[in-house]
């Protein structure tokens, strides 16, 4: 937080003296609010202990600063409050953003409209199948599993291709190609229905084989002893040009 905060010495002094040199950047600064993403990381999974010392650390920088606190991360942050009376007094209700679900027409409405967003500021620069339609709609639901950081990274893959192709024209085979890029082999092994879905025989009919497979995607997996982790859970804002595509996290 010093080094972000531009502290030269950031790297200097012990605890008390580091956080009362916060504290004052913090109030030169103006500060209204600290936000801390992956907060997951305040869990000790390996131990299943929360790091008490750090969240109350947190929990006094933000009282003695009287800034608002947000915090963001995997469901498994919210041990770290649950553990953490004085803490827990402090947050409203969660809000909780998890992964797209086709079958729920609210979900397939905000999915689409995403999508429509991101078709949007792509064509201003190229050609490229309505990303919002039906059929394609579904195409990158079955891709991503409903989950927006495999879409942005999916379709930044896409204009990535483009640009080194100095092409304007991102056409199905071309999306078929930066999906095959932009996902871990062994994530995208949810089976032969779902796992080509912008394949040109690819049938776009939300079956409930097709679905449960889709579901698989970012979902942690025991294969020859290793575990991979689940992918984030979060909203990734539309971009509205393309150069915010290049960008997107």
């Amino acid at each position: 937080m010093l080094r972000a905060m531009g502290d030269p010495r950031f790297y200097a002094g012990t605890e008390i003296t580091k956080t009362s040199r916060l504290k004052d950047l913090m109030k030169k600064c103006n500060t209204r609010m600290v936000m801390i993403d992956e907060f997951q990381h305040f869990y000790d999974k390996a131990s299943h202990k929360v790091m008490h010392y750090v969240a109350d650390w947190l929990k006094i920088l933000v009282d003695d600063s009287h800034v608002a606190l947000t915090v963001a991360g995997l469901p498994s942050c919210m041990s770290v409050v649950n553990q953490n009376e004085q803490l827990e007094g402090r947050f409203q209700a969660p809000v909780v953003m998890p992964r797209f679900d086709w079958t729920r027409g609210e979900h397939r409405e905000e999915f689409t409209a995403v999508l429509g967003a991101f078709h949007q500021a792509m064509s201003d620069e190229f050609d490229l199948p309505e990303l919002d339609s039906d059929e394609m709609a579904f195409r990158c639901y079955c891709a991503t599993g409903g989950l927006m950081g495999y879409l942005s990274k999916f379709l930044r893959q896409a204009v990535w291709n483009a640009l080194d192709s100095q092409r304007r024209e991102i056409r199905l085979e071309d999306l078929a190609e930066a999906h095959r890029k932009s996902m871990w082999s062994a994530s995208s092994k949810i089976g032969a229905l779902a796992s080509e879905p912008f394949s040109k025989t690819f049938q776009c009919a939300p079956t409930e084989d097709v679905l449960a497979m889709v579901r698989q995607i970012g979902e942690p997996k025991v294969a020859d002893e290793l575990v991979e982790r689940p992918r984030r859970r979060r909203v990734i804002q539309a971009p509205d040009a393309v150069s915010s595509v290049l960008s997107a996290r």
